[in-house]
């Protein structure tokens, strides 16, 4: 097994748990769904977050061409998959006696859950060049400040208008990004 492989096993385990507290966040709230008050934006952004998970992991693949891995490198690259599965626990509601109003937990823990997506897009930002495998400044860095903008404004906004827009630019940003420069496994950029 090659260093690559073998490390892969650690992100995609964190990565895991990632995806296994949604969708048993998911099932938890259709258990409990008689008591759960739903909330549009809160159920968009369980899905953007799977979405999330299973980007990070496909783009994983990039990184088999670095050359040499040192300890400091790997905890760094595991630092993104971490916070998506801090932020994923940060947005699923605990299930408490009485009526959850998942609404109000959204905007409750936006901050928390939003600045967690912006320091993820920080690290994505430094991700490449950081493991030496392209430059800090290219044009596709201008669209990861953009998101991180994008999150730092609903961590600090409670206004829910700008939680939407924000929400709809994400998931085209999302889907562009993964068709122009993620499509095939291992592109970087528009290949």
């Amino acid at each position: 097994m090659d260093a690559f492989n073998y490390l892969a096993v650690m992100v995609s385990m964190v990565l895991s748990l990632g995806l296994t507290q949604l969708f048993a966040g998911i099932g938890n709230m259709v258990q409990v769904r008689r008591r759960v008050k739903p909330y549009w934006l809160h159920a968009m952004w369980i899905v953007l977050m799977i979405g999330l998970h299973i980007q990070m992991w496909w783009s994983f693949w990039m990184l088999r061409g670095v050359q040499e891995w040192t300890y400091t490198g790997f905890a760094f690259v595991l630092l993104g998959p971490a916070m998506l599965v801090i932020a994923s626990h940060v947005l699923l509601p605990e299930l408490v006696d009485g009526t959850i109003d998942v609404q109000k937990h959204y905007y409750d823990t936006r901050a928390v859950f939003f600045s967690l997506l912006a320091a993820a897009g920080a690290w994505a930002l430094l991700l490449e060049s950081m493991m030496g495998l392209n430059a800090l400044i290219v044009p596709f860095r201008l669209v990861q400040i953009f998101g991180i903008g994008l999150m730092v404004l609903c961590a600090w906004s409670a206004n829910r208008r700008v939680h939407a827009a924000c929400t709809f630019i994400v998931i085209a940003m999302l889907v562009s990004t993964t068709l122009l420069t993620r499509y095939r496994l291992g592109q970087i950029g528009m290949e």
